[in-house]
């Protein structure tokens, strides 16, 4: 090491030390003797330097960015460095990187020292008079500022809402926020194309338990593309024979949702990701294949039920990947499905989604085996029937069995609905039916 270099490194080991023996004394010390005052007054200190500390953070994760260390590590970006090294989730990395970029310091082209995008937050945070959480408020509003606003509005009012985080709590001053950009924006529809353009954001972060987290403020086309998607999709449908659909407006938006990207997988439109057609891989282990217990691995890293996965493992491009002690035992094929003059057969035969009370087209519908190819089920026709997505999730759950008579599909229901379990079926695309098919 050169000797330039010691005389830097030398006082940030030495500051550490100081900071961790600091830390040392206060986690050993006896608060059961500190009168009532001094510990009210403990608490509003270590709270003041405990604000302070993200300041820092900002200011290493700047510089990490401004200096490209990621590339010089073999790290993709950044965020990923963050993930490595601090162990952190990847919504935990992009938002430190976020709020980085708005509070910590900066460099010019020429490398002339820059102020941070907000400095009146940041050198509040940096004395330890707002939280985090305060810092959070105000920047989502001055970002969601329309930029003619913000241009002209947006110094006035980052001083306002800091003073104000001074006096009050982060949802207190969420609500004074709301406040201050009616004020500005009295009518909500300052906003034009440009505007909408830059504001448009999309994330979608994985859950430790296997879900994840999907958050979008989408431009105005974007959001009427949408609509036009998901309305159909979301529609209720009846959960049993004769019965209403139970679930929420928000689980059928989800449902929506799940069904859109099966119909977008489905179609092959997408274009190749690493030069393979857009692919769901899901790595299981032969016990879990055996067992149908468990939980498998998604090529991103998420975790899918064993029992889930080879449900969906039998349409779209979905695979199973089956890892044993020797590697690979298995790979199950992209195309279990139903070649598209069964489909056209399946949409004559079922008309649609073939669950009794459901008029779902056949437009809407998945093909499913009726015994799963994962117990041996062919993808022949007298295996197969058209269901739409919400039944293709829901019937096994609510207790109904799917049977072939007579070459059609036909439904046996649970006991609490029909207890002597007769099948039916769904008249619902074929008028026919029940008069024709007794």
């Amino acid at each position: 090491m050169f000797e330039d270099e010691e005389s830097i490194t030398a006082p940030v080991a030495a500051t550490l030390a100081q900071l961790s023996t600091a830390l040392d004394t206060l986690t050993t010390l006896d608060l059961t003797r500190l009168p009532r005052d001094e510990l009210l007054e403990l608490l509003r200190d270590f709270e003041t330097h405990r604000r302070r500390l993200p300041v820092i953070d900002h200011a290493l994760i700047a510089e990490l960015n401004q200096r490209g260390i990621a590339g010089e590590m073999g790290a993709r970006d950044t965020h990923s460095l963050l993930r490595d090294v601090l162990r952190v989730t990847p919504s935990e990395a992009k938002r430190r990187i976020a709020v980085a970029g708005d509070l910590g310091p900066s460099r010019s082209l020429t490398g002339q020292p820059q102020p941070p995008l907000l400095p009146v937050v940041a050198a509040a945070q940096a004395e330890g008079s707002i939280s985090p959480e305060h810092a959070r408020v105000i920047a989502t509003v001055i970002s969601e500022l329309p930029k003619d606003v913000e241009f002209e509005h947006g110094a006035a009012v980052e001083a306002r809402l800091v003073a104000e985080a001074r006096r009050f709590d982060p949802l207190v001053l969420a609500t004074l926020a709301r406040r201050v950009v009616a004020l500005l924006n009295p009518d909500g529809v300052l906003a034009d194309d440009l505007e909408h353009d830059r504001r448009r954001h999309a994330s979608l972060s994985g859950n430790r338990d296997g879900s994840g987290e999907l958050r979008a403020h989408l431009t105005p086309a974007a959001l009427a593309q949408w609509q036009a998607v998901l309305d159909p999709l979301a529609a209720p449908k009846p959960s049993d024979a004769d019965g209403p659909d139970v679930r929420s407006p928000g689980q059928r938006m989800h449902d929506a949702l799940a069904d859109a990207a099966h119909k977008l997988l489905a179609s092959s439109d997408l274009p190749p990701s690493g030069g393979v057609p857009a692919t769901v891989l899901l790595t299981l282990t032969l016990d879990q294949l055996e067992t149908r217990t468990g939980h498998v691995t998604t090529a991103h890293g998420g975790t899918v039920s064993v029992h889930e996965a080879l449900k969906q493992a039998g349409d779209a491009h979905i695979v199973p990947v089956v890892i044993g002690e020797e590697g690979i035992l298995a790979y199950g094929q992209a195309r279990r499905t139903a070649t598209t003059t069964q489909r056209l057969a399946l949409a004559a035969r079922d008309g649609g989604c073939c669950f009794p009370g459901c008029d779902a087209p056949p437009g809407w519908t998945q093909v499913h085996h009726i015994l799963d190819w994962a117990f041996g089920g062919g993808t022949d026709l007298p295996n197969l029937c058209l269901l739409c997505g919400h039944h293709h999730r829901e019937f096994e759950k609510r207790g109904w069995q799917v049977i072939m008579k007579r070459g059609r599909p036909w439904w046996i229901p649970p006991a609490h609905i029909a207890p002597d379990r007769t099948p039916i079926r769904n008249a619902m695309h074929d008028a026919a039916a029940y008069a024709g098919m007794s």
